[in-house]
């Protein structure tokens, strides 16, 4: 006959899987919403850098398509396709890029659909976007 004083336990109780749960859960309550506030941001700064790549690159398109071109609000969202649902390009000057992909330069400023606004200075002759205060 076997005593089962001497047999070593086997597995967890189920009082010891309930408590493993529940701190699992409380865990996931509490890291949950900043995980989706980070992959919110995320997703933000990736419009905006979208956006600054676009400006940046559209000295080649003009250039490639051996065109001028004016940039103004209007010719903005129509020219920047990776420009988001809601945002909006402000220019108050028009911005004249020649055939040869040289700009005369000028300002900007970009506004998301949360209402963050952006300005960019775009110097010439290359039109480097550069974010300025004010």
């Amino acid at each position: 006959m076997r005593s089962y004083l001497f047999m070593q336990p086997r597995g967890f109780t189920l009082l010891e899987m309930l408590v493993v749960l529940a701190l699992i859960g409380v865990m996931a309550g509490i890291a949950l919403p900043n995980f989706s506030r980070f992959l919110e941001s995320f997703s933000v700064r990736n419009q905006w850098a979208g956006v600054e790549r676009e400006l940046a690159d559209l000295p080649y398109q003009v250039f490639v398509s051996g065109s001028p071109f004016q940039l103004d609000s209007g010719s903005a969202e129509k020219r920047l396709t990776t420009l988001p649902e809601g945002w909006r390009v402000e220019v108050a000057n028009p911005i004249l890029y020649r055939f040869s992909g040289w700009c005369e330069g000028g300002r900007l400023t970009v506004v998301s659909a949360g209402g963050e606004r952006r300005n960019y200075q775009l110097a010439a002759p290359t039109c480097r976007p550069t974010v300025t205060t004010g």
